[in-house]
């Protein structure tokens, strides 16, 4: 039986943008326990961006070795700051506004429920 992709996926609750400083916003976790070249971050980012072509999903070139990847979903009026690390496998999504947060927490929780 295939282990699924993401084991936990937080409520949006008030944060700062680094977890413990920077500016205020809104922002959840989703947690993996597949590590290094099995998280599922980048996958699970690119099927976002595949169902939804009206949205930009913009990461730096994938890297054989890579951790601490910042990026962003962007669609119209929301603009969400994407976070994952591999060796820890947590993907962080946060925004200034409550509303993009939350629109962002929908598009991870129906595109992990579709794998």
């Amino acid at each position: 039986m295939p282990m699924p992709a993401y084991s936990k996926i937080d409520r949006v609750e008030a944060a700062p943008k680094f977890g413990n400083t920077g500016p205020a916003g809104w922002g959840f976790h989703a947690w993996s326990n597949l590590l290094d070249d099995e998280a599922p971050h980048r996958a699970l980012l690119g099927s976002i961006a595949a169902a939804h072509p009206e949205l930009t999903v913009s990461l730096p070139a994938a890297d054989r070795y890579e951790d601490y990847v910042e990026g962003s979903i962007k669609c119209g009026s929301h603009e969400v700051w994407v976070y994952f690390e591999t060796f820890l496998s947590h993907l962080w999504l946060w925004s200034p506004e409550r509303q993009s947060a939350d629109w962002a927490r929908e598009l991870v929780v129906s595109a992990v429920a579709s794998t």
